[in-house]
């Protein structure tokens, strides 16, 4: 599945509009930047090397850009929730071939690494972070490019 809805895109990633909480707010600016894709995997399949070479990241904000190989670079919105446990994050893409589609999933920020998993769009959110055969679930984590 064009390794996972081109990652909902994340993608990703990070951070709804109005009405934000302080813990939401500074986890935006946490996220804020460029980062590359290290590893991942889709129904319990590891990426390979040429599904992760060239993987790109952009938050800018709620603003999110993916670059996977191979494919068009998709931009969308994202809105995330640090009070949940895991952190919650939902993704809607405005470009691509997901595009008006949510896709709900967890994330995690840990200094320079950033983990998320998403479900297909109108599946539920997962509540780990792993795939399994099967499951339409897809698992990138994703290292701050040093700006």
């Amino acid at each position: 599945m064009r390794i996972g809805i081109a990652m909902g895109l994340v993608l990703c990633l990070v951070v709804g509009a109005t009405g934000l909480t302080e813990d939401a707010a500074k986890h935006t600016k946490v996220a804020d930047g460029t980062w590359t894709l290290t590893s991942g995997e889709m129904n319990g399949k590891e990426l390979t090397e040429k599904q992760l070479k060239g993987g790109k990241l952009v938050i800018k904000g709620e603003n999110y850009t993916v670059t996977l190989p191979e494919q068009e670079p998709v931009k969308g919105k994202q809105k995330l929730d640090p009070s949940k446990d895991p952190k919650t994050i939902d993704i809607k893409d405005s470009s691509g071939p997901h595009k008006d589609k949510t896709c709900l999933g967890i994330y995690e920020i840990k200094g320079d690494e950033l983990r998320v998993t998403f479900a297909e769009a109108g599946k539920p959110r997962p509540t780990k972070f792993a795939t399994t055969p099967g499951s339409g679930l897809w698992l990138h984590v994703w290292t701050r490019v040093k700006e």
